[in-house]
Order: structure tokens, then C-alpha cells, then sequence
């Protein structure tokens, strides 16, 4: 995850000189070897198109001090919020990033996408693991990012043919009874 975080901000920082960039020109600018960028992203376009929407994202350490006086509850709801509203407002964006992310994965063996859901949740949650068992606990952070993000937006909205707001709706309400589900036993 460090390795990914620093390509990207190093992506980020190639981007300001608005010129063309190359995968050995981040790889350089990483201090990493191309084998080590190209296990990552295998095309320009897929890094630029997620260095892109990176810019919009609070690390999951910016979201763990906002989260930090809040129960586990408020802590959940607060992230599915956060990646929701960023999935909404840079939808576009997601969904081109999500097309080359499903069009490289068909023959890639690596992951391709950075998890920060379940990083963010992994560490926003953390306090709380020893109040539930392993298995409860695993199960919450996955289904919760299931229920967060331009995935769960455009099942939303694709499948469903749900609103934006109806989407919002939707997803609180099925992030709310898996808490009720798992807290009322």
C-alpha cells in the first residue's frame, strides 16, 4: 500500500508540469524500478485516471481523525458518507477509472485497485475489533465497503435505476440493518 500511495504521489506531482507523462517517468520520480510500477499499473492511462480522482480522497489517516470521538457506528455511517458523496461528485471520473480497472483486470494477475475502503474502515474500526469476533468483525468491514463507493453507485443507479439521493438513501439504509442485524442478537 505504501509502495502504491507514493506512485501515485509521485503521479500527482508529474501532473503539475501538464505535460506528458510515461510510466518510467513516475517509476523514476518514485524512486522505484519499472518491474516494481508496472506490478502496480500496467498502462499510463489507468494511473493517471486514478491519480486523478486520488486528489479527491482523504487517506484513510485524515479519516480516522474525523472519526476519532465518534462510536463505531457514527464511524461507519461517517466513511459510507464520505465515499458516497466522492463516488457522487466525481461520478464521470469513477466510472472511466472503474471501465479501464474492469477492461485491465480480464488479463492481469495483480490487483489493480488500491482498497482504501477497507483500510479506512480497518482503521477507523480498530478500537472497537475486540468487542466482536474475528469472523463478525472481517465480514462488517467487506460488507460495509460493498455498501460504499462508485460500485455500490452504479448498481444503484445502472441497476436499480435509483436516484442519486434514492442511491444515498438505499445504502444507509442497508449499512443500517447489517448494524442492527449484528448489535441485536
Amino acid at each position: 500500500m505504501q509502495t502504491r500511495m507514493e506512485i501515485l504521489a509521485s503521479t500527482k506531482r508529474l501532473m503539475q508540469d501538464e505535460r506528458k507523462i510515461s510510466l518510467e517517468d513516475v517509476a523514476k520520480e518514485a524512486r522505484i524500478s519499472r518491474a516494481t510500477i508496472y506490478r502496480y499499473f500496467s498502462n499510463i492511462e489507468l494511473l493517471i485516471l486514478e491519480a486523478s480522482l486520488d486528489i479527491q480522497h482523504k487517506s484513510p489517516d485524515q479519516l480516522l481523525e474525523d472519526v476519532e470521538t465518534m462510536s463505531l457506528t457514527e464511524r461507519i455511517f461517517y466513511i459510507q458518507k464520505h465515499y458516497n458523496k466522492l463516488a457522487r461528485e466525481n461520478e464521470v471520473g469513477f466510472r472511466r477509472y472503474l471501465s479501464a480497472v474492469l477492461s485491465e483486470s480480464i488479463t492481469s494477475k495483480e490487483k489493480l485497485r488500491g482498497a482504501r475502503r477497507i483500510k479506512s474502515l480497518n482503521k477507523a474500526l480498530k478500537p472497537f475489533k475486540s468487542k466482536l469476533n474475528e469472523p463478525t468483525y472481517t465480514r462488517l468491514i467487506n460488507i460495509s465497503s460493498v455498501l460504499m463507493g462508485i460500485d455500490s453507485l452504479v448498481v444503484c443507479k445502472d441497476v436499480c435505476n435509483l436516484s442519486s439521493k434514492e442511491s444515498e438513501t438505499v445504502l444507509r439504509w442497508g449499512l443500517e440493518m447489517i448494524l442492527k442485524g449484528i448489535f441485536c442478537k
